[in-house]
């Protein structure tokens, strides 16, 4: 048993990543098969906008958790509806950090900001905290994700929010300082909107903007403390044995060695296995065998695993337990 793949502390979160059509989802649910039949209780989420989880395990899913067998639970997160979501939520704290702003109908500028450039990023690094928060409940947390270049942006976004929250906080402080100096100099200041009075906050405590920000740095920072510990999770890359996924595979490293996310395991799916040489295929196998000596030159110290090209699609829990056993490795 590989034992990247199973809880140390606490629970496990496992992402698996790769280039669109290489096998990503029935890779993420074979391994999810494989631990929830070694007694591991598993939750695999589709972040996928392309959702496949459901047709791999013949079962028709939303975004609850469905038991699909004895500790195995599944479920596909609806994009759309996550991005309503977080805008709802910015929209509320908007409202409550900055009182005047309920005489805006604030509705319209949140309808734009839905087809803005990294909300989708920002709604799915949301979807999974809130489901981290939860990690307690399961044993195992796996994400199969969307194609590589979204899913690098979401796993960089914690360091990156950390960088602009202290920055956010540090500017924050300063304005509260500035306010402070100035009600020592001028004496308290009240403001009215629509007949109601108040006063601008001075102190960080009172302050609705200072208290989001120390919160939202909290939920970022809790992301970034999981996502990094090698003991807490792992990152498996799919890849087929040719060379644009061996390329993509390998930016993707050293996008996650940047943002030191641990990429624990390689596999390299469809494999051509032949019995005897076949001369129309002489070209591709050449190829084949480049790319393996490329992996493993390389990705020295990350593991990898061979899964071949199978005669038929493997769908079903009897083909997911058959290649979960060969990725996970027996006891």
């Amino acid at each position: 048993m590989r034992e990247y793949l199973i809880p140390k502390q606490g629970f496990r979160v496992l992402f698996v990543i790769g280039k669109g059509g290489v096998g990503k989802t029935t890779t993420s649910a074979s391994i999810a098969v494989g631990l929830a039949e070694r007694g591991y209780k598993t939750l695999i989420v589709s972040l996928d906008p392309a959702h496949n989880l459901g047709d791999v395990l013949m079962e028709k899913l939303n975004d609850k958790p469905k038991k699909i067998l004895d500790n195995l639970y599944a479920s596909e997160l609806d994009m759309e509806k996550l991005i309503k979501a977080y805008l709802k939520h910015l929209e509320k704290n908007l409202k409550n950090m900055y009182r005047y702003l309920t005489v805006i109908n604030l509705e319209k500028y949140f309808e734009v900001l839905s087809y803005s450039p990294g909300i989708e990023e920002y709604a799915t690094l949301e979807a999974i905290r809130k489901i981290l928060t939860e990690g307690d409940n399961w044993d195992v947390i796996l994400f199969d994700t969307p194609p590589t270049g979204l899913t690098l942006r979401v796993l960089a976004l914690p360091r990156i929010s950390l960088i602009w929250a202290d920055k956010l906080i540090e500017i924050r402080r300063k304005i509260l300082q500035r306010r402070m100096a100035i009600a020592k100099i001028k004496g308290e200041e009240e403001y009215e909107i629509e007949g109601e009075k108040f006063k601008l906050p001075k102190e960080e405590a009172e302050d609705p903007v200072m208290r989001e920000l120390l919160q939202y740095r909290k939920e970022v920072e809790f992301v970034e403390k999981v996502i990094t510990n090698p003991d807490k999770t792992s990152v498996i890359a799919v890849m087929n044995p040719e060379m644009l996924p061996l390329y993509e595979t390998e930016r993707a490293y050293g996008s996650l060695r940047k943002f030191k996310v641990p990429l624990r395991l390689i596999v390299i799916n469809k494999v051509v296995q032949l019995k005897e040489e076949i001369p129309e295929l002489k070209v591709k196998m050449e190829a084949q065998r480049k790319v393996l000596e490329e992996v493993e030159q390389k990705f020295k110290g990350v593991d990898t695993v061979t899964l071949p090209m199978f005669a038929e699609e493997p769908r079903g829990v009897g083909w997911l337990r058959r290649i979960g056993g060969m990725i996970l490795g027996e006891n």
